[in-house]
């Protein structure tokens, strides 16, 4: 009988459970969507129960895989997306929808607690600048808007912690999600008490503080039981585990639907001088210093949608585009700011513009000129890092983009270095799957997994676009500059 681990990641928009061999080697993967709720302006949630039920699906399926290959499952560890929040009422039943990161409701809320931010140093503590993504400017907004539902919470948890109350009956959240809230004091470790009597909520009503190790067991669903249920981390901390990314000057990027870029370290990394970055927690003793865009792929998916009349091989036409159209798409910007911004800025009432538009201009040069401006976002968070760590000249890059092997070369041009692009496609579940096998004592820590990442690409900077990207780069700069006051005057 083989044994094999499990590795589930719960997104914002489907669960990826993977099975993997005692050597890290994906054998299978299993997963399945669920419906983004976004009916209002600003509004983006989750069902809890479709989550769950999706979750307990692909686990179900997992299983019945490894019973029919006599695999043996060593246990299953969880990664799930950051910056969720669900209100529960006294019986742990959902007051509300899973509110996601991208729920920017609070973002007029954030003047409120400006004030109280500055005054208590709250960055300084949690790592988390002020944002109306961070569970603080949510239940803020409740407590404010909705004064009913914050009045019967009994619990505030993310959707991680719902999925493991309702596989074990127990509460608990590991530093990584806790420290992707804003409520953790990542330095001493604990809710900061501060805060909380701010938001008039009690220790009480958050779980308890445990590592990613820590190990549940499932008592009343059968097909569960004798498997131990590790709880693992936040999905952009497992990416960087999943990525081997170990060392203080690996920076690992992620460019999908939204887009970040992280690094480890073994120490807290506060930039209190611009809090252009954040910095959460993998467990214990690891640190995650990063910043992050809202619009990835997202804005070439509001372009397919609203802009253009193009075939089903819109992808296909992406990288044909991006060939084609010489660096600086005829002197067309785009500033790809469709839901706010948040590194290095933090500004949600950032908005998008499309600069320089004359009539010789096409939908080529739009869509490439959006591929840039996405890439120099990203570049804006990689000089954040630098600015408050090390130089990185090698770029290890996942997500959907990695499809488009046109733009993995112009975010080498961009960044000016190296880009690797790895096999594995689940960085996230490959994390938590090696998180789960610390947790079970098959290796001591992190350093002593040895497997060799296949890479499927690796692209050099061409120092020619370099220069030119980076004379693109500082027009860009100056645009974002010139109108940063204006978006706080939009009616």
């Amino acid at each position: 009988m083989d044994n094999i681990y499990v590795g589930a990641d719960i997104g914002t928009s489907s669960v990826k459970t993977v099975i993997y061999d005692e050597n890290f080697k994906q054998l299978k993967k299993f997963s399945q969507k669920y419906n983004l709720i976004s009916n209002r302006k600003n509004q983006a949630e989750l069902d809890p129960e479709e989550v769950y039920e999706a979750v307990l699906q692909t686990l179900k399926t997992a299983i019945q895989e490894s019973r029919n290959n006599n695999y043996k499952i060593e246990f299953i560890s969880f990664s799930s997306a950051l910056h969720s929040l669900i209100f529960l009422d006294g019986n742990h039943e959902p007051l509300t929808n899973c509110l996601t990161w991208a729920d920017s409701r609070a973002k007029d809320i954030c003047n409120k607690l400006k004030s109280f931010y500055q005054e208590k140093n709250i960055y300084s503590k949690t790592g988390c600048p002020l944002h109306s993504l961070y569970l603080s400017a949510k239940i803020y907004w409740f407590k404010d808007n909705q004064k009913e539902i914050f009045s019967q919470a009994d619990k505030f948890i993310s959707i991680k912690e719902y999925i493991i109350y309702k596989l074990t009956g127990e509460f608990g959240v590991d530093y990584s999600i806790a420290s992707g809230s804003g409520l953790l004091n990542i330095k001493n470790k604990e809710w900061d008490k501060e805060l909380l009597n701010y938001l008039g909520i009690d220790e009480a009503q958050l779980s308890p503080l445990v590592d990613s190790y820590n190990t549940y067991e499932s008592k009343s669903i059968d097909w569960l039981k004798n498997i131990p249920l590790v709880i693992g981390g936040g999905d952009g901390p497992l990416a960087n585990l999943g990525e081997l990314a170990l060392s203080e000057n690996q920076f690992v990027a992620t460019l999908g639907t939204s887009g970040a870029i992280r690094v480890f370290s073994d120490k807290p990394v506060i930039d209190d001088d611009n809090q252009s970055t954040w910095c959460y927690m993998l467990d214990n003793n690891t640190y995650l210093p990063g910043g992050a865009i809202n619009n990835g792929g997202i804005v070439l998916e509001w372009l397919k949608k609203n802009c253009f009349e193009l075939t089903d091989n819109y992808y296909g036409l992406i990288d044909q585009y991006i060939k084609e159209v010489p660096p600086g798409s005829k002197s067309l910007f785009f500033l790809p700011f469709l839901t706010g911004e948040r590194s290095p800025n933090w500004n949600p009432k950032a908005r998008g513009i499309i600069f320089g538009l004359d009539y010789n201009h096409s939908k080529k040069e739009i869509i490439k000129a959006a591929v840039e401006g996405i890439s120099y976002r990203m570049r804006t968070i990689k000089e954040a890092l630098e600015a408050n760590s090390n130089i990185c000249n090698e770029v290890i890059l996942n997500g959907g983009i990695t499809q488009s092997e046109p733009w993995v070369q112009l975010l080498a041009d961009v960044f000016n270095a190296r880009v690797i692009v790895h096999e594995n496609e689940e960085a996230a579940a490959l994390g938590a799957a090696i998180i789960g096998s610390v947790a079970l004592g098959f290796y001591n820590d992190y350093n002593a997994i040895d497997f060799n990442h296949k890479r499927r690409l690796v692209k050099e900077p061409d120092q020619k676009l370099v220069e030119k990207y980076n004379q693109l780069y500082s027009f860009h700069k100056e645009l974002y500059d010139s109108n940063e006051s204006l978006f706080n005057k939009i009616i």
